[in-house]
């Protein structure tokens, strides 16, 4: 079964169903809506669509994304939000595979650990002793 003829109606099934399947949160189905509307964009002017998007236009999408300036979190998100697409448009039988299933999202910004202050330190120091008696 091929799925539907433009990708506005692949974005506005697939929100529909998150709305009816999974009961998704108002503002999750607005930011879903958000970045597929923007990979959709994208694509189009490279002359894509969802339906025949492979892995190698997903990551060179990320790799927009990124070059955009857009934050790792942001990124992540996209990246989820075209997981979910990809897996309900193969749930539906629209596409033989999932193109975005094996793409690793940019992870997590290691930080360093928040240190105490000196007056913090002090402030333990002196409250020790009577935490000992």
């Amino acid at each position: 079964m091929a799925g539907p003829a433009d990708d506005s109606t692949w974005i506005s099934a697939f929100l529909e169903a998150q709305a009816a399947e999974t009961g998704a949160a108002r503002n999750t189905l607005l930011g879903y809506g958000r970045d597929l509307k923007d990979a959709r964009d994208w694509m189009a002017r490279k002359g894509l669509r969802f339906e025949t998007a492979g892995r190698d236009d997903i990551e060179a999408y990320l790799v927009f994304c990124d070059a955009q300036g857009l934050s790792r979190a942001t990124r992540a998100r996209r990246l989820s939000a075209l997981r979910q697409l990809y897996r309900f448009a193969y749930e539906e039988g629209w596409r033989a595979e999932n193109p975005a299933i094996r793409i690793r999202g940019p992870g997590r910004a290691k930080t360093l650990p928040k240190t105490l202050s000196v007056a913090e330190v002090d402030a333990l120091l002196t409250a020790a002793p009577a935490q000992g008696r």
